[in-house]
C-alpha cells in the first residue's frame, strides 16, 4: 500500500485537534475543581446548619430561619443535580478526544517513520539513477569512438575498392598490351 506524507495543513489540523483537547480537558478540569469547592463548602454549611439544629430546636424562635435554610439547602440540591449528568458526560467526551488525539498522534508518529524510510529508498534510488547515467555516458562515448573508427573503415575500404577497380582494368588491359586473348570477365 503506498504511504503517502502529511502536507503541513493535516499536521497542523492535527496539532489544532490536540490543543483543543488539551484546552478541553483543562476547563473541564477547572469546572469539576470549582463544583467540588462549591459542594463541599455547601457540605461545611449542611453540616454547621445540622449541628446548630439542635439548638435551633430548642429555642423555637429560630425555626423560621431553619425553613428558610433548608429551602436553600434544597434549591441547591436541585441546580445541583443537573450539574452530575452534565459532568460525567463532559469527563466521557474528555476521554474520548484524549483517546481519539492518542490514535491521532500514534498515527502520526508511524506516517513521519514511513516517511523517512521512503525519503531513504529515494537516496538509494537518485544514488543508482547517477550510476546509471554515468554508465550511458560511458557507453555514448564508446559508440562516438566505434563510429568514428567505421567511418576511417569505410573510407578504406573505399580506397580499397578504387584500387581494386584500377587493378581490374589494368589486368584487363595487359592482354592487349602483351598480345594475350582477352578473359570473358573484361569484355
Amino acid at each position: 500500500m503506498k504511504q503517502r506524507r502529511l502536507t503541513k495543513e493535516e499536521t497542523g489540523q492535527a496539532s489544532l485537534t490536540i490543543i483543543v483537547v488539551l484546552a478541553s480537558v483543562v476547563i473541564i478540569s477547572i469546572l469539576l475543581v470549582q463544583t467540588m469547592n462549591t459542594a463541599v463548602r455547601i457540605k461545611g454549611k449542611a453540616d454547621a446548619v445540622e449541628a446548630n439544629a439542635a439548638i435551633i430546636n430548642e429555642a423555637g424562635d429560630s425555626i423560621p430561619l431553619l425553613v428558610e435554610t433548608n429551602r436553600i439547602a434544597d434549591a441547591i440540591l436541585v441546580t445541583a443535580a443537573p450539574l452530575e449528568g452534565k459532568v460525567k458526560t463532559i469527563e466521557n467526551l474528555a476521554l474520548n478526544i484524549d483517546q481519539n488525539a492518542t490514535g491521532i498522534d500514534e498515527t502520526a508518529r508511524t506516517i513521519v517513520g514511513t516517511a523517512a524510510g521512503i525519503n531513504a529508498e529515494a537516496v538509494d534510488i537518485l544514488a543508482t539513477a547517477r550510476s546509471i547515467d554515468a554508465g550511458a555516458k560511458t557507453i555514448t562515448g564508446q559508440l562516438v569512438a566505434t563510429v568514428n573508427v567505421a567511418r576511417t573503415i569505410k573510407e578504406d575500404t573505399g580506397e580499397i575498392v578504387i584500387q581494386a577497380q584500377q587493378i581490374h582494368r589494368d589486368a584487363c588491359a595487359l592482354p592487349a598490351v602483351i598480345g594475350a586473348i582477352n578473359d570473358s570477365h573484361c569484355s
